[in-house]
């Protein structure tokens, strides 16, 4: 791997040359933008809206959303959801915003301004927690949700499927179905690459902690565990880096008070190759990548009470 484009002030960059000579560590130290701390806030996860320019971010302990804008971190929405818990968010050809609430058992759809549209889901989930899309043809849509009701017992029936068809500024959903999958038992974040046909899950439980890639269409495992994950850390947040030729990386969040890191995994073949570190960034839940203005941006929460930009390095 190598960088080009490399700014002192933006990223340090370390070669580790005693194990794995090809391994390398990435430290950004020098945020865009902090946002205003929210106390006892439970910040969770981030979703992007390209043409607005912001980010829409579940405030999970208050029952809120929280719009950002995606330059300067001001703060220019907030949205309550009643006794909803929302945790997972994603956003579908930058016109909807789809978020998981937990507590009210379904997936709540907003347009792009924020304004709610609807709900579905709710005959079939339990505890809906992390959220992902892929596009089958114009127009529509495949939305994966993860269901960790009842998380300790071992169960194939977590990843729940719907169609999200769009006509103009209206939706339908329909065709409720499982994702045949592994056995799974505590899942939150979930990322499809329709690309590759690769499906990321995040397994939190402690004898499991790990990120798994399975098949996008038949749920079959195609690497069990992507590696490098500490069993005392929770795999948390997801979120990709796209290149024009259809290369890229995986970013994945280990999630800790002390030493919280993000794995870099090739887009193709699933291999580790660095790992980073935000600066004055812990506890991380929720990531989501944005690329504007020809470049690429990393979003993390810190410590379930605010949200941290960098700008990414080029990595071919």
């Amino acid at each position: 791997m190598s960088f080009n484009n490399f700014i002192i002030s933006l990223v340090t960059i370390i070669i580790f040359s005693c194990n794995n000579p090809s391994h390398q560590v990435i430290v950004l130290d020098d945020p865009m933008f902090v946002t205003e701390p929210v106390e006892d806030a439970g910040m969770d996860s981030i979703g992007f809206l390209m043409r607005k320019h912001v980010i829409v971010v579940t405030v999970k302990d208050k029952n809120e959303l929280h719009v950002y804008n995606a330059m300067n971190g001001k703060l220019k929405k907030s949205i309550v959801r009643e006794d909803a818990f929302p945790n997972g968010v994603t956003t579908i050809n930058d016109q909807f915003v789809l978020v998981t609430e937990r507590d009210n058992k379904h997936v709540a759809v907003f347009n792009s301004s924020m304004e709610f549209l609807g709900t579905f889901g709710e005959d079939e989930l339990r505890s809906p927690y992390g959220i992902t899309f892929y596009k089958k043809e114009d127009g529509l849509y495949k939305v994966l949700v993860t269901d960790s009701y009842e998380y300790n017992n071992p169960r194939q029936d977590r990843i729940l499927t719907w169609d999200f068809k769009i006509e103009n500024e209206n939706f339908d959903v329909s065709s409720s179905s499982v994702l045949g999958s592994p056995t799974l038992y505590q899942v939150e974040s979930i990322y499809a690459d329709k690309y590759y046909q690769t499906l990321l899950v995040a397994e939190e439980m402690k004898e499991y902690h790990k990120v798994m890639a399975l098949d996008l269409i038949s749920g079959e495992i195609k690497k069990n565990d992507l590696g490098n994950f500490d069993r005392g850390n929770d795999p948390e947040g997801i979120a990709l880096v796209l290149n024009k030729d259809n290369t890229g990386y995986w970013i994945c969040t280990e999630q800790s008070k002390t030493d919280n890191r993000f794995h870099l995994y090739d887009r193709e073949s699933l291999n580790h190759f660095a790992t980073m570190y935000l600066k004055d960034v812990s506890y991380t839940d929720g990531i989501t990548t944005a690329y504007m203005h020809g470049k690429w941006f990393l979003y993390a929460v810190d410590n379930d009470a605010r949200i941290v930009a960098f700008e990414l390095p080029e990595i071919n």
